[in-house]
């Protein structure tokens, strides 16, 4: 039950989600939630090694970890969402999604059909 505990408190850290917020923003490559989350972790737990002297480096890695690894997923979203209104792609370049491919999976509202066109025959027979 403390580490149930210890992960909301880690969740709520305002210093790991900066860090986990500026490695979301910097980092362009594959897999930004699992990067941002371990970089996060793993500066989040020096820094803690640092700071305590009676604090043991990797003592709470893995909580420390689940934590980081939500703020990511939560923050990439927030990101993406965020660049979706200013029109700008959400996905990297050269992936071939745009703004408006992001949104189809929201359904008729987001302008595009929720499905793709060769799942939407398929679902029809």
């Amino acid at each position: 039950m403390a580490t149930l505990g210890f992960v909301l408190a880690a969740f709520l850290d305002p210093v790991q989600a900066g860090i986990v917020l500026a490695v979301v923003l910097v980092h362009r490559g594959q897999l930004p939630v699992v990067v941002a989350g371990l970089c996060a972790a793993l500066v989040s737990e020096t820094v803690m090694a640092l700071a305590a002297a009676d604090y043991a480096w990797g003592e709470l890695i893995v909580p420390r970890m689940v934590a980081a690894l939500l703020q990511a997923a939560v923050l990439w979203w927030v990101v993406r969402w965020l660049r979706s209104f200013r029109g700008r792609s959400a996905a990297p370049d050269g992936s071939g999604a745009d703004a408006g491919a992001a949104s189809a999976g929201f359904g008729p509202a987001g302008g595009r059909r929720a499905l793709p066109s060769a799942s939407a025959a398929a679902s029809r027979k």
